[in-house]
């Protein structure tokens, strides 16, 4: 655990005008002094007894692992596995359909050598809307438009290369090219166009069901999000 989990421990155990003593009893320790190496970022609490900390204290799990400074990076994901570890946690994530003289785009991603819609997780502070542009860009180049709400579409064991799991949450939008220029990064082998008889087979199922539902002919109209301000 980080210097910054342990201080935050300390801080609801003051908060709440409890000993050590007390405190430890409450999450089933023998006595103070695993609360005390606790405090000073020398041991690691166990993830049911985070759990218990949350429910019993009301804490915010984000204040509980990020540091102020950090709250607004790009490694949130990375800074909460360091802590979970590769169990299985519910993500966020934004992509769509991007058309293109009647054909849609797929990529043939490096992670996992299989093809896909364009997209990712969300960072923080972004909406749905917000990350899908955000990473068709950085994914293939391309400016997009939304023109529809294509659906919430859900992956329950979604398994990265490295192990990491998760069940996804994905929110999918119909798009249009109004910019920029075609090109593979390091995310991507290639990047196609493909008809409805030329689609290859997805990696994911909730890919495959966004797909489908736009070939359904499903078109939902767009809606707001709180977005930060």
């Amino acid at each position: 655990m980080s210097v910054h989990f342990g201080k935050k421990i300390k801080e609801i155990r003051k908060k709440n005008n409890l000993t050590q003593l007390e405190f430890a009893e409450i999450f089933g320790y023998k006595d103070k002094s695993m609360i005390a190496h606790i405090e000073k970022g020398e041991t690691e609490m166990s993830n049911d007894k985070i759990a218990l900390l949350i429910e019993r204290f009301n804490v915010d799990a984000n204040e509980l692992f990020l540091e102020k400074k950090n709250s607004n990076d790009k490694n949130y994901i990375k800074r909460i596995r360091r802590y979970l570890g590769s169990q299985k946690i519910i993500l966020n994530c934004a992509g769509g359909i991007v058309e293109k003289d009647g054909k849609i785009l797929f990529q043939h991603r490096t992670d996992n050598n299989k093809w896909g819609l364009p997209g990712g997780l969300l960072e923080l502070n972004e909406t749905y809307l917000e990350a899908a542009i955000r990473e068709i860009k950085e994914e293939t180049g391309l400016e997009v438009k939304p023109k529809h709400f294509l659906g919430i579409f859900h992956n329950h064991n979604m398994v990265w290369g490295n192990g990491d799991k998760a069940h996804t949450i994905g929110a999918y939008y119909v798009f249009e090219i109004v910019g920029g220029d075609l090109r593979v990064d390091e995310e991507s082998f290639e990047l196609k166009f493909c008809s409805e008889e030329e689609i290859p087979p997805l990696f994911a199922p909730d890919h495959q069901e966004a797909v489908d539902a736009y070939y359904r002919g499903v078109r939902h109209p767009l809606f707001d999000e709180n977005a930060m301000i």
